[in-house]
């Protein structure tokens, strides 16, 4: 078996038992678990089929990108601080680890879809895989690094992300596209603006967990950091829904204008989180936290802003007392 993937897979399973290191964490976790599958089937299931398989393409694409994202990530400190570096630069050692993980990735997504409605399938699997794709391209672009002579390493659309003039260019990269699906009927086209918002809005909500920290400890708070991260897609939210208003009606703005304000939510939950863990606990508290939420907005909308204020509040008042604190 790969040295690389089995140290991965070591390191995952350990993270998880140590996370949910008593019975009644593992209980409350399950019981987590099985209320969002619950949820999620009841939702497809009661959904007309074109509708349920847009929403499966957009749900497997964003899980492409983020598990593509999450092992490019792993690969880069396997091949610089890792222990098993010469193996992480040996290249068909890569793709078998890359295939592995993604397998993985696959199969727990056909699982969910089985559960969900089984005739996604078609539709889930090779929305993954174009979310794999999308991510490759887009860790894998760079600006010029050398203009005029002058050398300006670290010119990445990583670090582009967050400017405001990135979410200006993924704005009309939006609108343009709509130009030719305004033949598409009615439904089509609000699935069709959805799933390409939440595409373009992944691309600006890239945080590094790095930063955060030494923000953190060199004194930033949580509102000057998070304000830092969200100006890519907060101009992308200002022009995308204002066009989309023009161009097709409130309806598609306030597709765009739920789309970035989820995100949003996502980026400010990450950094929030990024202040007080590692980046892998991090990730996975706020993967429970953002199905909490969803499961909440599903079953009792109601008391959603209720449960979301007091998680945020929570969480930035344990952020405030790490804030000029090494750790």
């Amino acid at each position: 078996m790969n040295r690389l993937f089995r140290q991965d897979r070591l390191i995952a399973s350990n993270t998880i038992r140590a996370t949910f290191a008593g019975w009644h964490d593992r209980a409350m976790a399950a019981l987590m678990l099985l209320a969002a599958l619950a949820a999620v089937r009841a939702w497809f299931v009661d959904r007309p089929w074109t509708v349920a398989a847009w929403t499966a393409f957009a749900a497997g694409a964003m899980i492409g990108m983020g598990a593509g994202r999450l092992v490019g990530t792993r690969l880069a400190f396997h091949a610089f601080d890792g222990l098993l570096a010469a193996d992480a630069l040996h290249r068909q050692i890569r793709r078998h680890y890359v295939a592995a993980w993604h397998g993985v990735g696959l199969g727990v997504l056909a699982v969910v879809t089985l559960i969900a409605r089984p005739s996604l399938l078609v539709v889930s699997v090779p929305a993954y895989l174009t979310g794999v794709l999308v991510a490759a391209l887009t860790d894998g672009l760079k600006f010029p690094t050398h203009i005029v002579g002058t050398t300006r390493p670290g010119w990445t659309l990583r670090a582009w992300s967050h400017r405001p003039i990135t979410g200006v260019v993924a704005a009309t990269v939006l609108l343009l596209s709509l130009l030719p699906a305004r033949t598409l009927g009615t439904n089509a086209l609000m699935a069709f603006v959805g799933i390409e918002t939440v595409l373009l809005a992944l691309i600006l909500t890239s945080v590094d967990d790095a930063i955060v920290r030494f923000m953190t400890i060199a004194g930033h708070g949580s509102r000057h950091i998070i304000v830092r991260y969200i100006r890519g897609l907060a101009s992308f939210l200002a022009v995308a829904a204002s066009g989309c208003w023009v161009m097709l009606g409130p309806s598609a703005a306030g597709i765009v204008a739920a789309v970035c304000i989820a995100m949003l939510l996502i980026v400010t939950l990450r950094i929030l989180a990024y202040r007080l863990h590692a980046k892998r606990f991090a990730d996975l508290l706020v993967s429970i936290l953002a199905g909490l939420l969803m499961l909440v907005a599903y079953s009792m909308p109601v008391v959603l802003p209720v449960i979301a204020l007091a998680m945020f509040w929570q969480l930035q008042r344990r952020g405030r007392a790490k804030t000029w604190l090494l750790t």
